[in-house]
């Protein structure tokens, strides 16, 4: 099996800088089931403790799509995203700038990569699906709307030759929410993109058996 890896960074807009008072940060993470979240928490408690002048505060978001959205807004301060994101949105491609639904996004900064993201293809493994191709006439997942999730899926998708319609059904949903709905059966498979562990994706593991279906190297 290859698995697709994605570098996931720690953005800001331009001319962010210091200030004497005691300043609050807002940083835009991801769902709470996810990984982006706890590890925003992590770096506003680094801020709180050892940058002088600043605290910060962790934000639920729908994730990478929006969170670059939000920087460039100013509507958070710092952000979690996918690089693969980051870069369509600095230069205005996919979702960004002509013919996306957002426009291009110059201003933002990456501070630092802060871990290898893994895409995953999640299904139960009772189903009778081994491989990308047995998506089509499935029920599935490919991630919350303005997530890198979706950026991600669309990409592999693409690739080897799947659309939307291809699909019985198709959900965008978070990573606890794939979690529940694979659980109950409400979809057959789920993309989710993000670091290892993920909780919600462990918490399945704990009550159903599941598997990874393989990203082919196409």
């Amino acid at each position: 099996m290859r698995t697709v890896f994605r570098s996931f960074v720690v953005l800001a807009a331009l001319g962010f800088g210091l200030a004497a008072a005691q300043t609050p940060l807002s940083i835009a993470t991801g769902g709470t089931g996810g990984v982006y979240y706890p590890v925003g928490g992590g770096y506003a408690q680094i801020i709180d403790r050892f940058v002088d002048g600043y605290t910060a505060t962790v934000e639920a978001t729908n994730a990478s799509v929006d969170n670059v959205a939000f920087i460039a807004r100013g509507d958070a301060d710092l952000a979690l995203a996918l690089a693969d994101t980051v870069l369509a949105a600095y230069q205005g491609t996919g979702n960004f700038g002509p013919g996306g639904d957002l426009p291009q996004l110059p201003n933002l900064r990456a501070i630092t990569v802060a871990y290898t993201n893994a895409v995953h293809v999640i299904t139960r493994a009772d189903s009778d699906i081994h491989s990308l191709a047995d998506l089509r006439g499935k029920r599935v997942s490919v991630g919350a709307p303005g997530s890198g999730t979706e950026v991600s899926a669309n990409t592999i998708l693409e690739a080897v030759g799947i659309s939307y319609d291809d699909f019985a059904a198709v959900q965008r949903l978070g990573a606890n929410e794939t979690a529940d709905a694979l659980r109950d059966g409400a979809i057959d498979a789920g993309f989710w993109s993000g670091g290892m562990p993920t909780g919600a994706v462990m918490s399945l593991a704990e009550t159903h058996a599941i598997r990874l279906v393989p990203i082919s190297d196409e």
